[in-house]
Protein backbone atom coordinates (compact mmCIF):
# COMPACT_ATOMS: atom_id res chain seq x y z
CA UNK A 1 0.00 0.00 0.00
CA UNK A 2 1.32 3.25 -1.12
CA UNK A 3 2.35 6.19 1.50
CA UNK A 4 0.25 9.03 1.65
CA UNK A 5 2.27 12.03 1.17
CA UNK A 6 1.17 14.88 3.96
CA UNK A 7 0.86 18.50 2.67
CA UNK A 8 1.94 21.08 4.88
CA UNK A 9 -0.26 21.91 7.93
CA UNK A 10 -1.43 25.68 8.96
CA UNK A 11 1.34 26.13 12.00
CA UNK A 12 4.34 25.46 9.36
CA UNK A 13 2.47 27.75 6.76
CA UNK A 14 2.30 30.58 9.42
CA UNK A 15 5.71 30.28 10.41
CA UNK A 16 6.93 30.29 6.71
CA UNK A 17 4.97 33.86 5.80
CA UNK A 18 6.23 34.88 9.23
CA UNK A 19 9.55 34.71 8.46
CA UNK A 20 8.62 36.21 4.88
CA UNK A 21 6.38 39.17 6.51
CA UNK A 22 9.85 39.95 9.01
CA UNK A 23 12.85 39.81 5.86
CA UNK A 24 10.49 42.39 4.37
CA UNK A 25 10.22 44.75 6.91
CA UNK A 26 13.71 44.68 7.50
CA UNK A 27 14.27 45.13 3.40
CA UNK A 28 11.51 48.17 3.62
CA UNK A 29 12.69 50.01 6.82
CA UNK A 30 16.62 49.45 5.25
CA UNK A 31 15.65 51.57 2.06
CA UNK A 32 13.85 53.90 4.06
CA UNK A 33 16.41 54.97 6.50
CA UNK A 34 18.87 54.95 3.37
CA UNK A 35 16.60 57.28 1.64
CA UNK A 36 16.60 59.55 4.20
CA UNK A 37 20.21 59.62 4.99
CA UNK A 38 20.74 60.96 1.44
CA UNK A 39 17.53 63.26 1.29
CA UNK A 40 18.73 65.30 4.69
CA UNK A 41 22.68 66.88 4.67
CA UNK A 42 24.40 67.17 7.89
CA UNK A 43 25.97 71.07 7.39
CA UNK A 44 29.86 71.36 6.97
CA UNK A 45 31.73 74.19 7.68
CA UNK A 46 35.80 74.23 7.22
CA UNK A 47 37.90 77.35 9.06
CA UNK A 48 40.14 78.34 6.63
CA UNK A 49 42.40 80.71 8.85
CA UNK A 50 41.77 82.45 11.89
CA UNK A 51 43.38 85.97 12.80
CA UNK A 52 43.11 87.69 16.08
CA UNK A 53 44.78 91.41 14.99
CA UNK A 54 45.17 94.24 17.11
CA UNK A 55 45.79 93.14 20.23
CA UNK A 56 48.21 96.24 20.86
CA UNK A 57 45.84 99.07 19.73
CA UNK A 58 43.21 97.32 23.02
CA UNK A 59 40.26 96.19 20.27
CA UNK A 60 41.39 93.48 19.08
CA UNK A 61 39.48 91.26 16.24
CA UNK A 62 38.71 88.17 15.15
CA UNK A 63 39.10 87.83 11.54
CA UNK A 64 37.87 84.08 9.99
CA UNK A 65 37.97 82.65 6.57
CA UNK A 66 35.26 80.41 6.00
CA UNK A 67 34.46 77.82 3.41
CA UNK A 68 30.85 75.70 2.80
CA UNK A 69 31.96 72.62 0.76
CA UNK A 70 28.11 71.82 1.38
CA UNK A 71 25.69 70.02 0.84
CA UNK A 72 23.61 72.37 2.64
CA UNK A 73 23.38 75.96 3.19
CA UNK A 74 24.66 77.08 6.78
CA UNK A 75 23.86 79.84 8.60
CA UNK A 76 26.35 81.14 10.87
CA UNK A 77 24.82 82.26 14.40
CA UNK A 78 27.67 83.67 16.36
CA UNK A 79 31.66 82.55 17.54
CA UNK A 80 33.33 82.01 20.72
CA UNK A 81 37.00 82.69 21.15
CA UNK A 82 38.39 81.46 24.41
CA UNK A 83 34.77 80.73 26.25
CA UNK A 84 33.19 84.58 25.22
CA UNK A 85 30.71 84.81 22.83
CA UNK A 86 31.59 87.02 19.55
CA UNK A 87 29.12 88.24 17.67
CA UNK A 88 30.30 88.28 13.35
CA UNK A 89 29.52 90.38 10.83
CA UNK A 90 30.33 88.11 6.97
CA UNK A 91 31.02 89.61 3.61
CA UNK A 92 30.73 86.15 1.39
CA UNK A 93 32.22 86.39 -1.74
CA UNK A 94 29.77 87.01 -4.51
CA UNK A 95 26.96 87.62 -3.04
CA UNK A 96 27.51 90.83 -0.35
CA UNK A 97 27.26 90.37 3.45
CA UNK A 98 25.15 87.82 5.52
CA UNK A 99 25.08 85.13 7.59
CA UNK A 100 24.08 82.66 5.67
CA UNK A 101 26.95 80.87 3.64
CA UNK A 102 25.91 78.71 0.37
CA UNK A 103 27.50 76.00 -0.38
CA UNK A 104 30.52 76.25 -2.19
CA UNK A 105 30.57 80.04 -0.93
CA UNK A 106 33.95 81.63 0.93
CA UNK A 107 33.22 84.14 3.57
CA UNK A 108 35.36 86.42 5.82
CA UNK A 109 33.68 87.34 8.80
CA UNK A 110 35.19 89.74 11.61
CA UNK A 111 33.67 90.31 14.90
CA UNK A 112 35.83 92.33 18.17
CA UNK A 113 37.18 89.80 20.76
CA UNK A 114 36.58 90.85 24.71
CA UNK A 115 40.12 88.84 25.15
CA UNK A 116 43.42 90.15 25.98
CA UNK A 117 46.00 87.65 24.80
CA UNK A 118 49.96 87.80 24.46
CA UNK A 119 50.96 88.59 20.52
CA UNK A 120 52.13 84.61 18.92
CA UNK A 121 49.89 82.73 21.17
CA UNK A 122 47.09 80.74 19.89
CA UNK A 123 43.11 80.94 21.33
CA UNK A 124 40.93 77.79 21.12
CA UNK A 125 37.64 79.47 19.94
CA UNK A 126 34.33 77.09 17.55
CA UNK A 127 32.16 78.61 15.18
CA UNK A 128 28.74 78.19 16.00
CA UNK A 129 25.64 77.42 13.16
CA UNK A 130 22.29 78.21 14.08
CA UNK A 131 21.69 74.58 14.24
CA UNK A 132 23.59 74.38 17.21
CA UNK A 133 26.60 72.54 15.31
CA UNK A 134 29.98 73.90 15.83
CA UNK A 135 33.29 73.55 14.55
CA UNK A 136 36.49 74.24 16.16
CA UNK A 137 39.85 76.65 15.39
CA UNK A 138 42.97 78.05 16.54
CA UNK A 139 43.10 81.05 16.29
CA UNK A 140 46.51 83.40 15.76
CA UNK A 141 46.81 86.52 18.18
CA UNK A 142 48.79 89.37 16.09
CA UNK A 143 49.85 92.43 17.04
Amino acid sequence: MPTKLKGMTSLEIAIIVAIVLIIAVAVGWYLYTTFVATTGGQPRLNVVSAEINGTSSGSPKLTLVLVNPGPVDVQILNAEVAGQSVTLTCTISGSGSGNVIGVGAQARCTGTVGVSATSGTMLPGRVILSGGQSFPFNAVVKP
